[in-house]
């Protein structure tokens, strides 16, 4: 072999013992220099086969399906609890989907690489065919939060697609590849709270025709996935019988991924409910906590096959700060995410769902804008100015406009869906970018590891943020309202005695007292009042929103910390299906070859 063609082909020492995955015999920031770079003639194509695009057409489909259930049942919640109900626990129906999604898909990732992901992905199809059968025969609350549960372990695999689908492709495409798959689901990310609302109140099924028309959806692909997603034997899969790998398998480690994660998800599940100080808060919280730290210990000091992969966590600047980003960017995400329909009913729209509706499309189309088009643009702007300005520049986005929201009041609602717009770019960069650095910071091994530690990280500050945020509304509001209100319709010449009923109308307390029959209740109290309470409201969101400053600014210097990936946009393609034909695994590119793979980089 020629020093050239050597060379060309990046077959170094570090290269070598990178697949040997012995960081300790170089430097890791040389060996992950490496990573992605072509080392073997079966690693490049030149142009991917057409089966294979219908296997990542196919995964796609079912990403977008997932998202878009989640997206059209979650906002009618409200509605179902009616139906099936009335249950104080409907909340849990969200709930468990959230816990279910993110216990999940950290199982799902790490499994995968080492027994192989189609037969995750198949599963997840077949969870969310069962979830959708749950919830179109459901009766109770009980039968509807185990639908929601397995539609969580739906979205866990579909999220693990991601995976699948980048290790499919050549590393320099994979931006543009789920960018696509990521804008077909546009609609539903700017109106999915329109169609669940509409398909509810229009349709003879009501809500259970969203379980129809996603088990529909779900059949076709999850049999698409079935006859096209044949990928060729695991990366990671360990080598020895059946019986080693058995006996050295992480079996303490897969036991604290279940109870942890989970345990930390239900404690802030419940906050909401019960508050900050109660025990059913305070019990899981604390022991999912000590459980991941427990955890993170055994793994890095006596696991002999760990499951988490603690060397990866070493990577300060081109993984873990990936992952903190993400974690504090979903902090940030759920501020306007969990609030957003709130806010507008509250602030400018009351009860009209189709007018909160019609609203939320500036956020969607922001946040699917903002996403779609890094991912898109990864290839063509990451070697020009770089991945980590590009990750800056979205948390960036979400530093700004999100506080701006303070400047709105309820006569500036421009104001509000362009502020929206904005954010919601910011908030589309990190929740699409973190995902395709974290995969290019990996090995191509440990691909679907590092995306479902994202989605769990991702998950757990999510849960947390929507905690934090909902119990500082909840808080002022309950010290606001009353003061703003009380003083207005006073002055607008309410009696004291009528003040305590018109309070607990205009909140929502008491439901069987029309504002009329109010005593000394007139026309000029009744706008006074309303509008007092707006400004009240007002005044509590502003607290939420100041709130996701010091959140933003601890994303933001993570952002700027982190190192420049472009480097790792080849034309490396991780795996290949088992019906490509292929040079033999491991076999190395000879200089006869020297050619023919120059031939095939320039085609990628």
């Amino acid at each position: 072999m020629s020093p050239d063609h050597e060379k060309h082909q990046g077959v170094t020492a570090a290269n070598t013992a990178l697949e040997h995955h012995h960081p300790t015999l170089f430097g890791d920031d040389e060996i992950q220099m490496h990573e992605h770079e072509v080392t073997r003639l079966d690693q490049v194509v030149t142009r991917v086969p057409m089966r294979t695009w219908l296997a990542v057409v196919s995964m796609g489909w079912l990403y977008i399906v997932s998202l878009a259930t989640f997206l059209c049942l979650v906002p009618v919640i409200t509605i179902i609890n009616e139906d099936v109900g009335p249950s104080p626990e409907y909340s849990w129906m969200a709930n468990a989907w959230t816990v279910a999604a993110g216990t999940g898909i950290i199982l799902t990732g790490a499994l995968s690489d080492l027994v192989g992901r189609r037969w995750f992905i198949i599963g997840c199809g077949i969870a969310a065919i069962i979830g959708c059968i749950l919830g179109i025969t459901a009766q109770d609350m009980t039968a509807a939060i185990v639908a929601f549960i397995f539609q969580g372990l739906n979205q866990a695999g579909c999220l693990t697609t991601f995976a699948c689908i980048a290790e499919l492709v050549p590393t320099r495409t994979r931006g543009i590849v789920i960018g696509i798959i990521s804008l077909g689901s546009a609609g539903f990310v700017m109106c999915g709270s329109l169609i669940g609302h509409a398909v509810s109140f229009n349709t003879g099924p009501k809500w259970r025709t969203i379980f129809w028309m996603s088990l529909a959806c779900n059949i076709v692909g999850t049999v698409a996935v079935a006859v096209t997603y044949f990928p060729a034997p695991a990366l990671a899969r360990p080598a020895g019988s059946r019986r080693e790998i058995l006996k050295s398998f992480d079996y303490i480690g897969i036991l604290g991924i279940m109870i942890g994660p989970t345990l930390f998800l239900m404690g802030i599940c419940w906050v909401p409910e019960y508050g900050a100080t109660s025990g059913r808060f305070l019990g899981p919280f604390i022991t999912g906590c000590i459980v991941i730290i427990l955890l993170g210990v055994y793994e890095a000091k006596w696991a002999r096959n760990p499951l988490l992969h603690p060397y990866l966590f070493r990577r300060i600047r081109t993984f873990t700060l990936i992952l903190i980003c993400a974690g504090v960017g979903g902090m940030l995400f759920y501020s306007l995410q969990v609030f957003w329909p709130t806010y507008l009913t509250l602030i400018f729209e009351g009860n009209s769902w189709s007018k909160v509706g019609i609203d939320g499309f500036t956020f969607g189309i922001g946040t699917n804008l903002g996403g779609s088009g890094a991912a898109i643009l990864l290839p063509f702007l990451g070697p020009k100015i770089g991945t980590r300005n590009i990750l800056s520049f979205g948390v960036l986005l979400q530093v700004l406009f999100i506080p701006m929201m303070c400047l709105v009041d309820e006569t500036r609602k421009s104001m509000a869906l362009a502020f929206s717009f904005m954010a919601g770019i910011g908030i589309g960069i990190i929740e699409l970018l973190t995902i395709l650095l974290v995969q290019l910071a990996t090995p191509d091994e440990w691909i679907g590891f590092a995306t479902g530690a994202l989605g769990l990280v991702r998950s757990m500050g999510g849960s947390a943020g929507s905690a934090i945020y909902l119990t500082i509304f909840q808080d002022r509001s309950a010290a606001l309202v009353p003061e703003y209100v009380s003083a207005a319709a006073i002055e607008a010449g309410l009696p004291e005695d009528s003040l305590p009923e018109l309070l607990g109308v205009l909140t929502g307390v008491v439901t069987d007292v029309p504002l009329t029959s109010i005593p000394g209740v007139t026309s000029t109290i009744l706008e006074s009042s309303a509008l007092a309470l707006k400004k009240a409201y007002l005044a509590s969101f502003r607290y939420v929103w100041l709130t996701s400053i010091p959140f933003g600014v601890i994303a933001f210097f993570c952002a700027v910390a982190t190192k420049d990936l472009s480097h790792h946009l080849t034309k490396k393609v991780a795996q290949h299906m088992t019906y490509d034909e292929k040079p033999k695994a491991g076999g190395e590119a000879t200089a006869t070859h020297a050619e023919d793979i120059k031939a095939a980089e320039g085609d990628l």
